[in-house]
């Protein structure tokens, strides 16, 4: 027969003490966790003329066109177009830049009615074609946001 006075005087375990505080920690652990989480699940609305951004995005029309390098687009809707979202696709792979980025794409964006012109021909060499998407923006509760609309929707295709 085993003593059972002796296994228990053995026996090292967990102060309350210390066992409160690790269940505290993981617990506070734990809802951290959830909420950033949840916090990443959701985005800050955007909004632009009093609508979401992403609303706007249909009353957006501009026009392009490519020649000899040059690249031209045209504001022909009554939304002022921050930026273009640019997608070189060669051979099944594709790389996005922004137009600010490959010529001079005005600071201030491409306001109604207004027109662009820039040289992206370094940068389509080999290219087999371009897609031209808006970027708007608009406010949010932490300031000024861009957001790019929906390439699928939204995006002008230029073979080249």
């Amino acid at each position: 027969m085993v003593n059972i006075k002796f296994l228990s005087k053995n026996r090292k375990a967990v102060s309350p003490v210390i066992a409160t505080v690790l269940l505290i920690g993981l617990v506070l652990v734990i809802t951290l966790i959830v909420f950033l989480w949840f916090k990443g699940l959701t985005q800050e609305a955007i909004i632009k003329f009093d609508k979401n951004v992403e609303i706007v995005c249909d009353e957006v029309q501009f026009e392009t066109g490519y020649s000899n390098g040059i690249l031209s687009i045209s504001n022909i809707g009554n939304v002022p177009i921050y930026g273009i979202k640019v997608k070189i696709s060669e051979n099944g792979k594709y790389e996005t830049k922004s137009l600010k980025d490959l010529s001079k794409w005005p600071s201030t964006g491409l306001n109604q009615g207004r027109t662009f012109s820039g040289d992206i021909s370094a940068n389509v060499i080999s290219a087999n074609s371009v897609t031209l998407t808006p970027v708007l923006v608009g406010s949010s509760k932490s300031g000024e946001r861009t957001y790019t609309c929906n390439e699928a929707r939204y995006g002008h295709v230029i073979n080249l």
